[in-house]
């Protein structure tokens, strides 16, 4: 009779105890505007694996992600000059490359090649830390809060952009990504074969844009399907507000998707 009624508690509480089918996480923009550096590089580019380490060690020379938002889209169009496809590049990443260049009124791309928060960085080695340093001063001119939910394999996103300035009001457009860190590569062709990999930031998902109210408030829901090959521990949800007129980056945000 004791086990019986143990053998019904059991059942009992496997029914009536909480099951946590979702994880849930949410962020804010503050007063301090952070400086957002989109990288362009190809694994079969030879010149890459520098610009890849610098970014990688901007901490050490006291740049933090609470500086910073980085994104490092890998582009397709060396794929067949090079020896070498690269497995994370993205027709729709090499288009992300041109529109930045267009918005800098140039006609061609390269890899590596940087923008700080919209704006061509010529020489990274030289200005890099200077120019992430001049941005960083800047008043933000959005705000943006990220709430984002995940069940089974569905990133569920709410998104809310507040921007105050007229202009930027009418000129201005949402993009969210997906970035993941520490994502190994063994590289067998093209310029860098035989060398590993260990990309940092790596763009796994780019969607937008995504347009702003007149009135100021924008409120986007977005579903993101996840690979299963992803690590989501090392994984953050981006959100960038960009005035597409001028190029400028108002403002932006990462949220790392981990406990």
């Amino acid at each position: 009779m004791f086990k019986q009624a143990c053998r019904l508690l059991t059942l009992f509480s496997l029914f009536t105890s909480p099951v946590l089918l979702a994880s849930d996480w949410q962020a804010e923009t503050s007063n301090k505007h952070l400086v957002v550096m989109e990288l362009f590089t190809a694994e079969g580019c030879g010149l890459c694996p520098p610009a890849e380490k610098w970014v990688k060690q901007l901490p050490d020379k006291g740049v933090t992600n609470e500086d910073i938002v980085v994104l490092n889209f890998h582009v397709d169009y060396l794929d067949e000059k090079k020896g070498w496809v690269d497995r994370f590049a993205s027709p729709i990443f090499t288009e992300r490359q041109k529109q930045l260049a267009r918005l800098n009124l140039f006609q061609t791309v390269y890899t590596p090649e940087f923008f700080i928060s919209g704006e061509v960085l010529h020489d990274w080695r030289a200005h890099g830390l200077e120019a992430i340093d001049f941005v960083s001063d800047f008043e933000p001119e959005a705000d943006i809060a990220l709430h984002a939910q995940l069940a089974g394999t569905t990133l569920s996103v709410d998104t809310t952009v507040t921007v105050q300035d007229q202009e930027n009001r009418e000129h201005s457009q949402v993009y969210l990504a997906l970035t993941e860190n520490n994502v190994l590569s063994e590289i067998r062709g093209g310029d860098n074969a035989g060398a590993t990999f260990n990309h940092q930031y790596l763009v796994r998902a780019w969607l937008g844009p995504y347009p702003l109210k007149t009135d100021g408030t924008t409120e986007l829901k977005t579903q993101i399907p996840i690979d299963k090959d992803w690590k989501l521990v090392d994984m953050s949800l981006v959100a960038i507000v960009q005035n597409m007129e001028n190029g400028y980056v108002l403002q932006g945000l990462a949220l790392p998707l981990k406990d």
